[in-house]
């Protein structure tokens, strides 16, 4: 008997202190009664309470305060009794304060540990902890700043204070945007369910910084499926992945509600596009991130059974690209008798979803002196690649998508590029071993003599020390240019985005790519994930583009004119005008004389060097 009172005993203070603070306080109720009872039927008349709710009252009070002993005046039974309650209250609260204080701090470090369940709704959870997680966060606190309480519910491997402190520091402001961090592992469901993802507004999966990082989005993506009451139900999921090989893994682990990026063909897209057309970096820059104009999509039934045409020019302060069916589908530049449907929603660029405004009545068509137009000529290029790394073939097979035939590209690397005549198809393709690191090396190569140079990270498990031979080779070629600009685009890519910062844009065409790039794209996506289709058709070789083509193409220089008379002379060739670049201003960062959706009414008189941003060709791109 003893012995399973002893048992019992054990497996109850097994239960931590809740169990303990129970226990005590149910026995302090009981000495309580046991008290009033006590004075009850054995005190004196001067201390006799009246009735049982006061002799109860009177008796939690001594086992409180047993020092209420010392007034006690009556026989030696009563005495001698009252004695062992006060004995027994000492005891009781000389337990229960420890035991109080106790639960207190595991209940602190429970909530440092980041333990506790995230009780939100309509937040934006961010699975994986990376460098890239402050670009994450930063884009969406701007996003943020329109909305009110908003959140952002933070899980990693890692201790919470040191992510709460780390955010402080290089996130910065959070414009009123609470960031709730959680400790726990990304792939496990029990620990997923910790930030409540099914209330979420959308979830993000960042890739770890490990050897093999698509592994761990795989199993992210496994355990926030298994959070979802249905498949079809619940916040859409985005993801990106190194290699293309894993994405439709990916997209199959994610389920129907997932967008899944590869990094591997967005990257050589990016690369390849913003190095052969000048200005095309700031464009893409200004389109992935949430500091200046993005695309949105506006339902506006007041505009139901226009044509696409007078839709352009219904806005006050946002530019029209297209337009999104009732099915899904995506009417990019479509023709300009498309009617709306009255279930459409229309595809813009704006600064933020409340600028989009329409204005009192659609203008009349202005009169539009049309240049003639010059026939366009495309010249072969030569490009230069310096470095070699798992982009390499992507970047080579988008060169011969873009390039025309008779262009040259010229590899040089210490390792053998895994690229032959396969990948560059219609290329002039060389391949060279050398260190590009040694100055030597770079002036025998004579790179003033390419149209465009890019800068590949080397693959490796120590992205640092990968930068740091990329930086050796980028300042020694801007060393070699002196100090005016080189006439070749340059275009660097880097591992760590910390290091982007040192190796800053020193030139306005010059593009530092790093997986900031992607984190912008991620960040945009888990906003509208419809624009992961658009992004896709954008970065694509053929389908509809953005160029940038000479002002005096469409409308006379040095004479004022408007962007909204630009837009009718571009839409009279069938382009979409969306911005401009300004010759002038391109030694001002960070866009360098590019403005997207620039004010429409402001006259304005366009130099030679002038560009205006088009979107080019039609395209319709299909429901997901």
């Amino acid at each position: 008997m003893l012995q399973r009172f002893r048992y019992r005993i054990d497996n109850l203070m097994g239960r931590g202190a809740p169990a303990l603070f129970l226990l005590l306080a149910a026995l302090c109720c009981l000495f309580a009664v046991l008290n009033g009872l006590l004075l009850l039927l054995f005190a004196p008349d001067g201390l006799r309470p009246e009735g049982a709710r006061s002799s109860v009252w009177a008796g939690f009070l001594r086992v409180l305060s047993p020092a209420r002993l010392a007034a006690d005046r009556g026989p030696a039974p009563f005495l001698a009794a009252s004695v062992v309650m006060a004995f027994g209250g000492i005891m009781l609260m000389s337990t229960l304060v420890p035991v109080i204080s106790a639960g207190l701090q595991n209940q602190i470090a429970r909530l440092h540990a980041g333990r506790s369940p995230v009780v939100e709704s309509g937040h934006t959870v961010v699975l994986g902890w990376s460098s890239q997680v402050h670009v994450v966060v930063a884009e969406l606190v701007e996003a943020n700043r329109s909305r009110g309480r908003a959140c952002i519910a933070i899980l990693a491997d890692r201790d919470r204070t040191e992510m709460e402190a780390e955010i402080r520091e290089r996130a910065g402001p959070l414009a009123g945007t609470r960031i709730v961090c959680r400790t726990g592992n990304p792939a496990d469901p029990r620990d997923v369910a910790l930030v409540r993802p099914q209330q979420a507004r959308a979830v993000i999966v960042l890739a770890a910084e490990e050897e093999r990082p698509d592994f761990g989005v795989i199993k992210s993506l496994l355990a926030v499926a298994r959070t979802r009451p249905e498949p079809d139900s619940g916040p859409f999921v985005v993801a990106g992945v190194e290699d293309e090989q894993n994405l439709g893994a990916a997209r199959l682990a994610g389920g129907p509600r997932c967008r899944v990026v590869s990094t591997q063909g967005f990257i050589a897209r990016l690369m390849v596009q913003s190095s052969l057309q000048s200005g095309l970096s700031s464009v893409y820059t200004e389109l992935l991130d949430f500091a200046g104009h993005e695309i949105y999509m506006s339902h506006q039934p007041s505009l139901a059974g226009r044509r696409f045409d007078d839709v352009l020019r219904a806005f006050r302060a946002s530019t029209v690209i297209g337009l999104m069916r009732r099915d899904g589908r995506i009417l990019m530049n479509p023709p300009g008798d498309t009617l709306l449907g009255a279930a459409d929603r229309i595809v813009l660029i704006s600064e933020d979803d409340s600028t989009i405004a329409l204005l009192p009545e659609v203008p009349a068509l202005p009169d539009v002196p049309l240049p003639s137009a010059a026939p366009a000529v495309r010249r072969a290029r030569s490009v230069l690649v310096l470095g070699s790394n798992r982009h390499l073939a992507d970047i080579v097979g988008q060169l011969g998508a873009h390039l025309p035939a008779g262009s040259r590209v010229h590899v040089v690397a210490d390792v053998q590029p895994p690229v032959d005549e396969e990948h560059g198809t219609g290329l002039d393709l060389s391949v060279q071993r050398a260190d590009v690191t040694r100055r030597p090396v770079l002036e025998g190569l004579s790179p003033e003599k390419y149209d465009h140079v890019m800068v590949l990270c080397p693959d490796g498990h120590d992205p640092r020390g990968a930068d740091a031979g990329t930086l050796t080779t980028l300042l020694n070629l801007r060393d070699l240019a002196g100090e005016g600009s080189p006439e070749y685009t340059l275009v660097t890519e880097m591992a760590d985005d910390r290091n982007r910062v040192l190796a800053q844009a020193a030139g306005p065409d010059d593009l530092i790519v790093s997986g900031n790039l992607l984190s912008l794209r991620l960040s945009q996506i888990s906003e509208n994930p419809h624009l992961d289709r658009i992004f896709d058709e954008l970065f694509a070789p053929s389908g509809c583009q953005i160029t940038l083509h000479p002002a005096a193409d469409y409308v006379p220089v040095h004479r004022p004119v408007s962007f909204g008379t630009v837009i009718e002379a571009v839409r009279c060739r069938g382009h979409l005008a969306i911005g401009h670049r300004l010759a002038h201003r391109t030694g001002e960062p960070p866009r360098h004389g590019v403005e997207l959706n620039p004010d429409r009414t402001v006259l304005l008189s366009y130099a030679p060097e002038d560009r205006i941003v088009l979107l080019t060709a039609a395209s319709v791109i299909p429901p997901p």
